[in-house]
């Protein structure tokens, strides 16, 4: 008993003493502690920093990540890096002027979020910041994955081309100098917007027509038919082909990669359509089940560079209608001769493509997590920056 006791004892004394050591030591840190001084805490600000410009290589796309409630963001093809970003509801189209000096943003919102009234607005920002000088209320607008072609510009950027529903199918016109609806024009059975000349669009109708719609002296639209150039049971067109405003050529491309060159008119021209695969030295692509080759395919899947007439592609190898599936490859066609110019390579899969329009070109191809700028004649990553999932994608002065 004695000697467990005096264990004990020399338990307690051993305790005792890494106390004091500890408390010692703690002292001795707060007295250091005490002698320097404090540290100055800086207060948030908040702020908008203004930046050097927009650049013809500026790139922009619509978010939908379903965290940011939509937006665009503006990357900078020469850096990478992110120069701008301007708010908008989520499912918003937008498209630039002409110029590049003004974006326009057609978008909705509810008073109580998901509910309440609504109101549909076209956006309007411009200046060295990109701020928002105001909007204009819209009758409607048909609310949707962002498709490139529901929301769109004239030639001049003077109007704008708003597709909706009223409950018919039907196109807003909007003047953007007098900052004015102007028209509703109804297209019954038919879809999209794809401007030429000063006032007129055509768009896609469900029997593989289009209805084309021009203004008179007057400024009244009149909407007419033309002969069905497409096969929408086995061959349908894509609702992302390239409309050129600026020249009213339209490239409609096919699920099976069919192009169908039309020079956009109030009696438009149709050329004979070419096949992409064929220009590569394939056989054409078909619709017969169980036929695996390279086909178009993803998001925005074509991107056209006016001055020198090129069409690039986001290209896939798989069976008839994957025209969902992201390209593997972008193939890059002379739109004139219809021959193909190169294959390139995307290192991730690639739901979008762009291409900006001056003299010396960026190719940008982006998936669900990355946007790359590419080098377009020869296939080179110059760069990339990782994003947020995007729904459109547009470059300045396209």
């Amino acid at each position: 008993m004695k000697r467990i006791a005096h264990e004990a004892n020399k338990a307690a004394l051993g305790v005792a003493a890494l106390s004091m050591l500890v408390a010692t030591g703690l002292g001795t840190a707060a007295c250091a502690a005490g002698a320097a001084a404090p540290p100055v805490l800086q207060s948030e600000t908040a702020g908008v920093t203004p930046f050097a410009g927009l650049t013809a290589h500026d790139v922009a796309y619509s978010g939908m990540d379903g965290i940011t409630d939509g937006g665009v963001r503006i990357v900078n093809g020469d850096t990478g890096g992110l120069v701008a970003s301007v708010y908008s509801s989520q499912y918003a189209n937008f498209a630039w002027a002409p110029d590049g000096k003004t974006l326009y943003i057609s978008e909705t919102y509810w008073a109580l979020g998901n509910r309440g009234t609504r109101e549909d607005v076209l956006s309007i920002y411009g200046g060295p910041t990109l701020a928002n000088e105001g909007e204009i209320t819209l009758p409607g607008r048909l609310i949707s994955d962002p498709k490139t072609h529901s929301f769109t510009l004239s030639a001049d950027g003077h109007y704008a081309y708003n597709y909706s529903f009223q409950p018919a199918p039907a196109v807003t016109v909007v003047d953007l100098r007098a900052r004015k609806v102007i028209d509703s024009v109804e297209i019954p059975g038919c879809g999209l917007v794809f401007p030429f000349g000063q006032r007129g669009f055509a768009s896609l109708c469900a029997d593989g027509s289009l209805a084309v719609s021009d203004a008179n002296a007057q400024g009244k639209y009149a909407v007419h038919r033309t002969k069905r150039f497409f096969d929408v049971m086995t061959d349908p067109v894509m609702d992302e082909s390239i409309g050129d405003p600026s020249s009213g050529l339209a490239l409609f491309i096919t699920y099976d990669g069919w192009v169908h060159p039309v020079h956009l008119a109030d009696s438009p021209k149709f050329d004979k359509p070419w096949s992409i695969e064929q220009a590569a030295g394939l056989s054409p692509a078909t619709s017969h089940v169980g036929q695996i080759t390279w086909r178009p395919g993803g998001q925005v899947p074509a991107a056209y560079e006016r001055s020198r007439e090129r069409l690039f592609v986001l290209m896939h190898e798989g069976p008839p209608w994957s025209f969902e599936k992201a390209g593997t490859e972008i193939w890059v066609l002379d739109a004139r001769t219809h021959r193909l110019l190169h294959r390139w390579a995307v290192p991730e899969s690639a739901y979008l493509v762009a291409v900006t329009q001056d003299a010396h070109p960026l190719l940008i191809a982006l998936s669900h997590t990355w946007l790359w700028v590419m080098n377009p004649e020869s296939g080179a990553v110059l760069r990339a920056t990782q994003i947020v999932t995007p729904g459109l994608v547009g470059v300045r002065g396209e």
